[in-house]
């Protein structure tokens, strides 16, 4: 018997205890409201999916892309965990139960372990005789956190040995606190390096700061920053020039080897704004590919000795010769829904025809609805249940702020990046 799966995609329970400190927090989290809906294409496309908000234009999605077993509930309550504003919702909490069907069981899938998952699934458990599988959980939720962190990540690396050769940390140190940074940062101005300053639970590039060589106003632009206090923060080199930025996930399961999922190349708007992630099999011959692989798995294994399981993607920049690890996401990632998008949509072996990825498009006019995205987009949307290329509108719950994510399909790496411009030009013409 198959055993029915729910995924909660609690994007925003990742970010808010940092994003807290923002000036804005509603704008930052209005942005991982919209993220939800990647959730769309996690695990199987027959599933239950609770977000925080109805998935917009769900219907037409469905239709489109033919995924009809697709079930959208959300709770009644929006507190900043999901899986608590869930277990405070009785009507959701029974219809999830029911989704578990006779056999009692359900295998969940969430976007990020937390310690209100724990108390969700004891609650399935006593309440409601349904037994919960967890195959992308670490059981461990003080190691889950700890490797999610910039200094987890260091920690991690240093203990390998990782601090040399092919594949490595960049060069940098760990400050206690705030107090501690503008000494770190001048030592490291005065050798010529620029340096980039990061709080240690940062996320979504949130609080960067970055400093070169005749730099004097530390002290002053970390005083102006919200995202400093008495957490510890890191100090390493600024990787700039002649960089690109690639990603890979792997998958650690309980009773097997670790696995590579995928590798993508971020592509950023300026340097600390990521826009979208493309995954092809062309990247498999860039000079990158191997370092990155290699020092993936090798931490893939020892977070696997340590005690973790389940899903993480490492962010890297590769420049001369070099691949550099700079973040650690101990969870899924905001690619992991382009990799399923292929292998659901196109075939499990997708990366030996196609290349596949998304981009997030913002500033368009507030108010802008889906009819008004497929009219200025035209003919490049297409399904791949039927095109060879095109785009999928997608993430459109927060489409009525200007922002719009959508998926790109293509036979090669340089006919999707022609159709992300041509969706580009598409839509600024309708401004």
């Amino acid at each position: 018997m198959t055993v029915p799966t729910l995924c909660v995609s609690n994007a925003v329970d990742t970010l808010r205890d940092f994003a807290v400190r923002a000036d804005d927090i509603d704008a930052l989290l209005s942005e991982c409201y919209a993220q939800q809906d990647q959730a769309l294409f996690w695990g199987p496309l027959d599933k239950m999916l609770i977000t925080y908000e109805p998935i917009g234009d769900l219907d037409w999605q469905r239709k489109f892309l033919e995924i009809d077993g697709v079930v959208n509930l959300s709770p009644a309550g929006r507190t900043g965990s999901l899986f608590a504003d869930m277990l405070a919702d009785p009507e959701l909490m029974a219809a999830v139960a029911a989704h578990a069907g006779p056999g009692r069981r359900l295998r969940l899938i969430p976007h990020t372990t937390t310690a209100d998952l724990w108390r969700f699934t004891e609650a399935l458990r006593i309440r409601y005789d349904v037994v919960t599988e967890l195959p992308e959980s670490p059981p461990q939720q003080a190691l889950r956190d700890l490797l999610d962190t910039k200094t987890g990540l260091r920690d991690l690396a240093t203990d390998l040995g990782m601090t040399d050769g092919l594949c490595r940390i960049p060069p940098g140190t760990h400050c206690a606190g705030e107090q501690d940074v503008p000494a770190a940062v001048r030592e490291m101005l005065a050798t010529g390096t620029p340096c980039i300053v990061k709080a240690d639970r940062g996320e979504a590039s949130l609080g960067l700061l970055i400093f070169r060589p005749g730099d004097d106003d530390i002290a002053e632009r970390l005083a102006g920053s919200t995202f400093y206090g008495e957490d510890p923060v890191v100090v390493e080199e600024f990787l700039d020039g002649d960089v690109t930025f690639p990603s890979v996930e792997y998958m650690v399961p309980a009773d097997a080897p670790p696995h590579l999922c995928y590798t993508t190349d971020m592509l950023f708007e300026g340097a600390t704004h990521l826009r979208g992630n493309v995954t092809a099999r062309e990247l498999r011959r860039a000079w990158w590919y191997r370092p990155l692989t290699e020092g993936g798995l090798r931490l893939a294994e020892e977070m696997q000795r340590r005690g973790y399981r389940g899903r993480f993607g490492i962010d890297a920049i590769a420049r001369d010769g070099v691949v550099y690890l700079h973040d650690l996401n101990a969870r899924r990632t905001g690619s992991s829904h382009v990799h399923e998008f292929g292998e659901h949509l196109i075939g499990p072996g997708y990366l030996d025809t196609h290349a596949v990825g998304n981009y997030d498009f913002y500033g368009l006019p507030a108010g802008l609805d889906l009819p008004d995205v497929l009219r200025l987009l035209g003919p490049l949307v297409a399904s791949p249940r039927h095109a060879e290329r095109g785009v999928v509108p997608t993430e459109l719950t927060d489409l009525h702020t200007g922002r719009l994510s959508c998926m790109f399909y293509a036979p090669s790496l340089a006919e999707l990046h022609d159709l992300i411009t041509r969706a580009r030009t598409a839509l600024d013409l309708g401004r």
